[in-house]
């Protein structure tokens, strides 16, 4: 019974944070483990690191790299999704996605209707990210899963 209460009384104090906050729950720079799917390949990734800015009205992917069974690979990047009224994301003017509790969701549209999905859920230290980039009703072109934490040596992304 008492874990059962500390487990909503945790619950309730992080999930409206995230929403209150914008993006500002994921600011920083994480570290963790994952795995890459690409085509039929499934990779273990032993190290896992991304960079992002957040704050109430802006949320940034800056540096990604994995550490993966047959690559290692860096992607630098500066791309920028504002956070407005509702904790709706837009990018190039069009809503592409929402925050809602402690968990931020984006569609970004790219060539030949292949979209790309983001998930980030914030559940305390950690930081659960899901990626999918896939046409509408056809299998995936790659995904990635990553769990992490905050970088002890990394500052902040802003």
């Amino acid at each position: 019974m008492k874990l059962s209460f500390l487990f909503v009384a945790i619950s309730v104090a992080c999930g409206p944070a995230f929403a209150q906050g914008g993006a500002s729950q994921v600011d920083g720079d994480w570290i963790g483990k994952g795995s890459f799917q690409m085509g039929a390949d499934i990779l273990a990734c032993s190290e896992v690191k991304m960079r992002f800015a957040g704050t109430p009205v802006l949320f940034g992917v800056r540096d990604a790299s994995f550490a993966c069974e047959s690559f290692k690979q860096a992607f630098p990047m500066n791309d920028d999704f504002e956070v407005k009224a509702n904790n709706d994301v837009f990018h190039a003017g069009a809503k592409i996605g929402a925050i809602a509790g402690n968990k931020l969701t984006v569609l970004v549209p790219g060539k030949d209707e292949v979209g790309t999905e983001f998930t980030l859920r914030r559940e305390g230290d950690f930081l659960y990210y899901n990626e999918v980039s896939r046409a509408p009703g056809q299998p995936p072109v790659f995904g990635m899963v990553a769990i992490m934490q905050k970088d002890p040596n990394a500052g902040s992304a802003h």
